[in-house]
């Protein structure tokens, strides 16, 4: 029994942790390769139209699943936070890979719902683990380590290095920000002109919700919540110069966060906001030249840091 992993949409977020538990149990697993321009174009020929940029991209990488696996996995994710949903592709997403293609292997779709205090979800998860022809005990285990991981997954933030004289908050879904392709190599274009990016998964989840829940409205998608959180974290202690806002064409949840937070910083007095829409036909050149110009005004307006001796000090400037 081999089981394939698409390496697209929520697997930059929980990955590692479905690996674990389908090695656990003793099944080989065999995970898609880096997004290419030709799994983006036949994700593109074969998805919907009004879909999403990462929705597409998983089609492409389901795709490259065929004639490779017995079984594909793709949790429904219901919910990342108490509180809250998963956007609607999310919920919908194995459906959707069933519906691509009937050549494409059988689809395990194993309910993953991290907002249940209860965990009653885990009890898809042992089915599937019995399903694969773990006995009790395995399957048992298999669940418990999947749930240490995914707390421990919770509690990590990503440690960064300064490498650059500048740090620039990069806002946007890991599956788009963490795939080189989807983001034309948006996070080593601005190391190559020296600055540091942090992203998403560089602030705690409890500050990002401390900050999240300062706001009027409140966001109920899970990870739109968090990423809300970040930004406010980042402009109000001015620990980023700059903020990039990373979406993707036709996402809802994306487009509406995007213009709350237009509106919020603007009241605030944030630190620079500039937002980048992402789709199939984005050229790199384009992207190149909004970037190189928002670091450059970022730069020669004296709003990049430095460190020395442990303080904060602005470029060509005096400590804050």
């Amino acid at each position: 029994m081999r089981v394939g992993i698409p390496r697209a949409m929520l697997y930059h977020h929980y990955g590692e942790c479905w690996l674990e538990f389908m090695e656990t149990l003793g099944v080989e697993v065999f995970v898609s390769d880096y997004t290419t321009s030709d799994i983006l174009t036949r994700g593109t020929v074969h998805a919907d139209n009004e879909n999403c940029l990462p929705v597409k991209v998983f089609s492409g990488h389901m795709f490259e699943l065929k004639d490779r696996v017995d079984l594909a996995l793709v949790p429904r994710v219901v919910s990342e936070e108490y509180g809250t949903w998963a956007c609607p592709k999310f919920l919908g997403l194995p459906d959707l890979a069933r519906s691509l293609d009937p050549d494409l292997p059988d689809v395990l779709a194993p309910v993953m719902d991290l907002g249940d205090r209860r965990c009653l979800w885990v009890k898809d998860w042992y089915r599937t683990a019995r399903a694969l022809g773990a006995s009790r005990l395995s399957a048992a285990a298999a669940v418990t380590g999947l749930l240490e991981n995914l707390a421990r997954h919770r509690l990590q933030s990503r440690a960064h290095v300064d490498t650059g004289d500048m740090k620039i908050g990069v806002a946007g879904h890991l599956y788009n920000v963490h795939d080189p392709r989807v983001s034309l190599g948006l996070l080593d274009r601005i190391r190559a002109m020296d600055a540091t990016p942090l992203t998403v998964d560089h602030v705690l989840r409890s500050r990002a919700r401390y900050h999240a829940n300062t706001l009027s409205r409140k966001i109920f998608w899970s990870f739109e919540s968090r990423l809300a959180g970040t930004v406010l974290n980042w402009s109000r202690s001015r620990s980023v110069a700059g903020i990039l806002f990373v979406t993707s064409f036709a996402c809802g949840p994306g487009s509406m966060v995007g213009a709350l937070l237009e509106d919020q910083l603007g009241r605030e007095g944030s630190v620079p906001l500039m937002t980048i829409t992402l789709d199939e036909h984005a050229a790199e050149a384009g992207l190149v030249t909004r970037l190189e110009a928002f670091i450059d005004m970022l730069r020669y307006s004296g709003r990049a840091d430095t460190r020395v001796g442990g303080a904060a000090v602005r470029a060509g400037g005096g400590p804050r």
